[in-house]
């Protein structure tokens, strides 16, 4: 591994989850290492990046000049690594700062990109979807290394770009299991003034139709027995609202609290249309003890406490109701089950060497 390296990352604006990489990143990247990250207030939240080691640079939200600023940076701070940190279009600023310099570009790809278009074939989105995948054809060619956190996507990629395959790395998006953690459904019950005979099932994300919206209405519907809990923000153009009487919609709970919500429920609904990957939200469930039901896509050691269900809420009840009816001692297995899972398979620790491998190497 190099020293004394300097790496920026760019966002156009602040999101949660970019702020986990983040931090991420600062706990795993030996001292010496110098990280930057290049935002704009383009939504007014630069305010919102709260980290230790990270010197950030905030620019006005003007895509066209920030080209040329974002070139003089690097050359003025001697970058050597570059990587966008939300969507891959981010990379292209990044690709133009390199050119003709000694700069590694690094792309980091969120979702199962290549791998989702199928799912919505020949509709409306399924086609956007597609055609919006050209552009990636470019940014690949400029980049070193591309990371997927889709396992399906990784493995298309060599193919799908025409590129060698150790140009390409599957990068799992790791939780910190630290946070995410194991409290006892009681006491988290109580805390969060749920009832200790109701059967809960936890949502958390914002509510989509590419997050499985749909087949969260129709299990809503269908499951008036059960109490479910939708914790996220409602992106109402692509999914219209609705409301049943055995559900509650919170649009905002602070991370520190989320652990409270998963330890009180019984399942986590982590379906998702987006592709084979866990999901942050599969994860942080696991790592709290709660099994996750999710599609029969996911990529993933086998594990009883991942539930896997097919499209349609037939089979999303049938799975539901099995795992409701299981007796208490069976479900206690579960809930060890799904932690030492996580633990072994989805925690930073055990992503930390890849991450490195991708990153600094």
């Amino acid at each position: 591994m190099n020293k004394n390296l300097k790496i920026a990352f760019f966002s156009v604006g602040f999101a949660f989850n970019r702020l986990v990489r983040m931090r991420y990143y600062e706990g795993i990247f030996p001292k010496d290492v110098e990280i930057f990250l290049i935002t704009t207030d383009k939504y007014q939240d630069q305010d919102k990046w709260k980290l230790k080691r990270t010197k950030l640079i905030v620019l006005k939200n003007k895509p066209l000049k920030n080209l040329i600023k974002i070139r003089k940076i690097c050359g003025k701070e001697n970058i050597q690594i570059l990587s966008n940190l939300g969507h891959p279009f981010g990379a292209i600023p990044l690709i133009f700062a390199g050119l003709f310099k000694k700069i590694k570009i690094l792309l980091y790809i969120l979702g199962d990109s290549i791998d989702y278009p199928k799912i919505d074939t020949l509709t409306k989105s399924g086609l956007n979807y597609f055609f919006s995948l050209i552009p990636y054809w470019f940014i690949e060619k400029f980049s070193n290394k591309i990371a997927f956190v889709g396992y399906n996507s990784y493995k298309k990629a060599p193919v799908f770009f025409l590129s060698p395959t150790n140009k390409f790395y599957y990068l799992h998006a790791p939780v910190n299991t630290k946070i995410f953690y194991p409290i006892a459904k009681q006491k988290a019950r109580k805390e969060l003034k749920i009832k200790s005979d109701e059967k809960v099932i936890v949502y958390v994300g914002r509510i989509t139709k590419r997050k499985g919206g749909n087949l969260l209405k129709e299990i809503i519907k269908t499951n008036s027995n059960v109490k479910f809990i939708l914790i996220g923000r409602w992106i109402e153009k692509g999914m219209p609202k609705f409301n049943y009487k055995n559900m509650i919609q919170i649009e905002k709970v602070p991370n520190d609290q989320l652990p409270k919500y998963y330890s009180a429920s019984d399942l986590v609904f982590a379906y998702h249309r987006q592709g084979c990957q866990m999901g942050i939200v599969g994860e942080e469930a696991l790592a709290c003890g709660v099994p996750i039901l999710h599609t029969n896509r996911i990529h993933a050691k086998e594990s009883d406490a991942i539930i896997k269900t097919s499209d349609n809420k037939e089979s999303a009840n049938k799975k539901i109701n099995e795992f409701l009816s299981l007796p208490k001692k069976e479900r206690k297995k579960l809930s060890k089950e799904a932690r030492e899972y996580a633990e072994k398979y989805l925690s930073d620790d055990v992503w930390k060497d890849k991450y490195l491998d991708f990153y600094l190497r």
